[in-house]
């Protein structure tokens, strides 16, 4: 039987999907403003380069393609948000190591937690619930053993 996805799982991913969005095409289209003005600290990181910010303006749009394809039903679609949440892990991950390693300061950490943080908490945890068995298929594999 199919278990249709709740509301607020698909309302979660399309939040997510618009923002991945937002920030894919800014990178993509303008990488010069994204990494001057609109992210506090990204100058921080090093010299800019509009090919490398564009390029991981790509990645940002497709993973926004799959958050917003699998907003459409999440649990047929749950390996779109795996995805989603382990690139979200990566990058989460880059920053705590650019950190422990003194290459980024910690004067934008809050934009830091509530852009990179907190979004790659809820996906790892969204792509944890889309992933687990339903009861009615794990009740059912129990009745067939």
């Amino acid at each position: 039987m199919n278990q249709k996805t709740p509301r607020w799982i698909s309302v979660l991913l399309w939040f997510f999907a618009a923002m991945y969005l937002a920030n894919g095409i800014e990178m993509f289209f303008v990488p010069g403003i994204w990494f001057f003005r609109l992210v506090p600290g990204v100058p921080e990181t090093g010299p800019f380069n509009a090919h490398l910010v564009a390029d991981s303006g790509t990645f940002n749009l497709g993973i926004a393609v799959g958050l917003a394809y699998a907003a459409f039903d999440a649990r047929r679609h749950a390996v779109a948000v795996v995805i989603a949440a382990v690139a979200s892990l990566m990058h989460a991950i880059l920053h705590i190591y650019s950190h422990e390693a003194g290459l980024l300061s910690l004067e934008h950490l809050t934009t830091e937690i509530v852009g990179i943080y907190i979004p790659t908490i809820v996906l790892c945890w969204l792509g944890f619930i889309l992933m687990r068995p339903s009861r009615e298929t794990a009740s059912g594999a129990l009745r067939t053993a």
